[in-house]
């Protein structure tokens, strides 16, 4: 556990050292964007090639498609040729998640590159 010894104000926040070369290689990169993807940008619920029994599915089990006007757009964005994804971000617990994911992406840059990448102090308790 970290204890402050400097200025403490009402903000949590944790601060961290790392030692990484200035340029992310493509391999960081690559990994990087599919976290992303995959963990800050929903689960796909559905794609154009969606049949109409699976988008009504979708507006009956997921809340925030109730609205007519969402539904609507949801329409008009598959017509384009976009899928549709849900997430959530859980406020009271958002702490955390921030945490495990600086964490996560700490370890997705160590696994693609050993050799450029040292945690130095990465412990983000306060």
């Amino acid at each position: 556990m970290k204890i402050r010894t400097d200025f403490v104000t009402n903000s949590s926040s944790s601060s961290f050292i790392l030692a990484r070369k200035p340029q992310l290689n493509e391999i960081q990169k690559e990994k990087i964007v599919q976290y992303i993807e995959e963990e800050l940008l929903g689960e796909k619920v559905l794609s154009p090639e969606s049949t109409e029994e699976d988008i009504q599915k979708v507006f009956e089990e997921y809340w925030n498609f109730h609205d007519k006007d969402m539904q609507k757009q949801v329409r008009e964005s598959l017509k384009t040729g976009k899928s549709i994804y849900c997430g959530t971000v859980n406020y009271e617990d958002a702490e955390g998640y921030y945490a495990e994911m600086f964490e996560d992406i700490w370890e997705i840059m160590k696994e693609s590159a050993p050799d450029e990448f040292d945690e130095i102090d990465t412990d983000l308790s306060y």
